[in-house]
């Protein structure tokens, strides 16, 4: 089966629209709509919510129907309606209903893109594909790609802040019409339903699950504060406009996906926790060092190094959890552990609002913001140290739970005498 160029350029496109928009929140929610930090945390954390609730049921839909491409175009369709309704609304409240709206509705597209990729390798007629996970390595890295590529657009929103909105909005209305035209749904496999109760079997029988888990949930849990906190900083205090804005911010992303291979391939060598102690570690410091200058250089290279330490660790993280999962639950593991980050990022914009009114009621005005990125920056390295002592420990839950899998593949693979 030839490779799906089609569907991986979609996954690309369709991520352009979503941090197209992050280098102009400041001058949609702020300056336009006269709102506060509060509603600019709101703003980035409210479509979370829409796509953590959901996400299940856009895909116990296109299960039911069968079906993947209608679903996904329409959304499409529906979505680039949604980004152009928020250029016309100027009541807050109504702003961030229709903002919650848009995240649900986001999540039926990328879930059901993703869920296109996962039918080809969960197809035992591909060959070339059927259960290597070279698909859905691929498919994600070309999502964090759109994601990194689509924060330097802002710089459309230089002259008129609801440029990248109608820009997003065309985008998806091509990806829904591309989808119609060009996507095939090919053999859709129904995913296992989800039941807490296999999560908390599994936790109980390994305890050490909770250490990806919990990377998860504060990787994205300061993303939140990336996006909202620190991207206010970057606009107000520092005066950069959306097209360098979006530059910066994609420093910490671009590494992220270009680093996904290579950091998986390095794993063979190192194993996985030693590349999620030390990413964490150098992601933490660098955050924290990000917050306390205004050295345009400086601030390039601490985000670089930042970004270069969330590109060691994404993979391995994942990696982490599916390699500590017992055989059979490693679906139900892995879809608690996207559950936890979407939770995370959900979170984190409106923690560091909070935190910033605590640190500048209580710290002088040139301390506030760097004691707030090192907060976030000390959750990171505050992990890592906690982890430590348990090094050893980690390492044999995953001997053990990869020799289960060793022994049931033989089991399954013998011949039957």
């Amino acid at each position: 089966m030839s490779f799906p160029y089609t569907l991986i350029t979609l996954v690309f496109l369709s991520m352009l629209p979503v941090t197209m928009i992050v280098p102009v929140v400041k001058d949609i929610v702020k300056d336009r709509l006269l709102g506060s930090n509060w509603e600019v945390a709101y703003f980035t954390s409210i479509p979370m919510l829409g796509s953590f609730l959901f996400a299940p049921v856009a895909g116990i839909i296109s299960d039911r129907f069968q079906n993947r491409k209608y679903f996904i175009a329409a959304f499409c369709f529906l979505d680039a309606f949604l980004f152009y309704l928020l250029t016309q609304v100027t009541d807050m409240n109504l702003f961030l209903v229709i903002r919650f709206l848009e995240g649900a509705s986001h999540i039926f597209i990328i879930g059901l893109l993703l869920s296109s990729a996962a039918d080809r390798e969960n197809d035992p007629a591909n060959k070339r594909y059927y259960g290597k996970g070279i698909l859905m390595g691929i498919t994600g890295m070309f999502l964090s790609l759109g994601g990194a590529f689509g924060m330097p657009l802002g710089i459309l929103g230089r002259k008129n802040p609801l440029i990248p909105f109608y820009v997003g909005s065309g985008i998806l209305i091509f990806v829904g019409l591309s989808t119609l035209i060009l996507l095939k749904d090919r053999g859709i496999h129904k995913q296992k339903e989800f039941k807490w109760s296999h999560l908390k079997n599994a936790i109980f029988e390994n305890p050490f699950l909770y250490v990806p888990f919990l990377f998860n949930f504060i990787d994205r849990f300061t993303v939140g504060f990336i996006i909202s906190s620190f991207n206010i900083h970057l606009r107000e205090t520092l005066g950069f406009h959306p097209g360098v804005l979006g530059v910066f911010l994609g420093l910490v992303l671009f590494p992220m996906s270009l680093l996904s291979y290579p950091s998986a391939v390095l794993s063979r060598k190192t194993g996985v926790l030693p590349l999620v102690l030390v990413g964490s570690l150098v992601y933490g410091i660098f955050l924290g060092l990000s917050g306390t200058t205004n050295h345009f250089w400086l601030l390039f290279t601490y985000l670089s190094i930042c970004g270069i330490g969330a590109g060691v660790m994404f993979v391995p993280s994942m990696m982490l959890a599916s390699k500590m999962s017992r055989p059979g639950l490693t679906a139900t593991t892995m879809s608690a552990f996207t559950g936890v980050g979407s939770l995370g990022f959900m979170l984190g914009p409106i923690v560091s609002v909070q935190m910033q009114h605590v640190f500048q009621a209580n710290l002088p005005t040139e301390y506030s913001f760097p004691a707030l990125s090192f907060f976030f920056g000390f959750l990171e390295i505050g992990l890592v140290l906690l982890t430590i002592p348990f090094f050893k420990k980690i390492l044999t839950k995953i001997d053990v739970a990869e020799k289960e899998r060793d022994e049931i593949t033989l089991a399954n693979s013998s011949p039957i005498v």
